[in-house]
């Protein structure tokens, strides 16, 4: 099977998006990372982006088709569009993927942030999963921290607490250097950003 075949078999088994689980196999887990449109430089490792959605993400979405799925040979990198049903709410998304040795070791994803402003429950859920993991520069002790804290919170109290996220500034990001493998606690962006 040449390249191009193998890329594009690879980019339909990430269809399983539809699924709302992950195959492990399909992702470089030791060396892979996802960036987003809102996260400047920081990377998401994958392990952690595979088991973040097959934990959190999947089960607080409704669903979650796959328009069209593409494969440039002369960059060797793919795209995957998705649409993302919160309800009757949908965030239409992009991503465009890198390949390792044969399994997927880098995405970028796509989306407007402005979707996290509205009000639907599954809506606001999502947006705080996501301040979670990026307020943490993608931490693993950390987000899992605060995800604790957010769960045994009371439900008054978090209400009166948390405030719906803004879209961001170009003041609120920066561009600073920051380590893959660890957190970074200088760095708190006011806003969250999809993580699909």
């Amino acid at each position: 099977m040449s390249l191009a075949a193998t890329r594009r078999e690879l980019l339909l088994r990430f269809r399983v998006y539809q699924a709302k689980h992950f195959e492990l196999y399909l992702f470089d887990l030791d060396d892979g990372y996802l960036q987003t449109t809102l996260s400047d430089e920081d990377r998401m490792p994958l392990r952690f982006f595979v088991e973040y959605n097959n934990a959190w993400w999947f089960a607080i979405i409704s669903g979650v088709s796959v328009p069209a799925i593409a494969y440039d040979e002369e960059s060797d990198s793919g795209s995957i569009v998705l649409d993302i049903s919160y309800g009757d709410d949908i965030l239409r998304a992009m991503q465009h993927v890198h390949f390792g040795d044969g399994t997927i070791n880098r995405l970028r994803t796509y989306a407007s942030p402005v979707f996290f402003t509205r009000p639907n429950p599954l809506v606001v859920l999502d947006a705080h999963g996501n301040a979670m993991w990026l307020d943490t520069g993608y931490g693993l002790d950390a987000s899992r921290r605060a995800a604790e804290v957010f769960l045994t919170t009371p439900k008054d109290c978090t209400s009166r607490t948390t405030r719906r996220p803004r879209t961001p500034s170009p003041a609120s990001r920066r561009t600073s250097p920051r380590s893959p493998n660890g957190p970074d606690h200088d760095r708190r962006l006011a806003n969250p950003a999809p993580n699909r």
